[in-house]
């Protein structure tokens, strides 16, 4: 009873997993850049109902960065992958981004989640949108930059310069892992 347990709660995960993957799958760029666009408002309206405090976060920034992801994990090994923009509010460039993140340790369970990255300065925006920010997972109630004394409650540092806060929007995932994330320019959208 439990094996057909398990094996119906991963089968439905799996299931929430394929069909949000399937909204990006056989659309030209500029529709995949409409949606991007679209989603990052979307994300944008979530932060600020879950974290206020992002929304001021985000208006004194230098850029933030917006993506929506998925994963799926089950056994050793985990797999995330997330689209969403970054954009420049200092020059109004707009770049499209992807994240990628592997998991190893003990992993089960799907779910979809949004990341807003702030970015506090051109040094840090020039890292992020080149490809050169890897980043694992750390916990954070409360956080300063330890130079201009600005607080992020509830968000994260991933870099030097750059916070990130993160929404769960469904599934479930059980984790015990080690993580490695990178986030890079999406090459046939920009």
């Amino acid at each position: 009873m439990k094996i057909f347990f398990t094996k119906l709660i991963f089968s439905t995960l799996i299931l929430i997993f394929a069909t949000s993957t399937i909204t990006f799958a056989k659309t030209s760029p500029d529709e995949t850049r409409t949606k991007l666009k679209q989603m990052s408002t979307e994300v944008l309206a979530r932060m600020y109902e879950k974290y206020p405090e992002s929304k001021s976060a985000v208006e004194n920034s230098y850029a933030y960065s917006t993506i929506s992801s998925s994963s799926v994990k089950y056994g050793f090994w985990g797999s995330d992958r997330g689209r969403g923009i970054a954009y420049n509010k200092q020059t109004e460039q707009l770049i499209y981004m992807k994240m990628r993140e592997m998991t190893v340790g003990l992993n089960f369970g799907a779910k979809e989640y949004d990341l807003l990255f702030i970015i506090q300065n051109k040094n840090a925006w020039d890292r992020f949108i080149s490809g050169n920010i890897k980043f694992g997972t750390e916990v954070s109630a409360q956080a300063t930059d330890g130079v201009n004394g600005d607080a992020f409650a509830d968000a994260t540092i991933v870099a030097n310069g750059v916070w990130v806060y993160q929404l769960d929007k469904k599934g479930l995932a059980f984790e015990l892992t080690l993580k490695g994330a990178r986030i890079s320019p999406f090459r046939t959208l920009n």
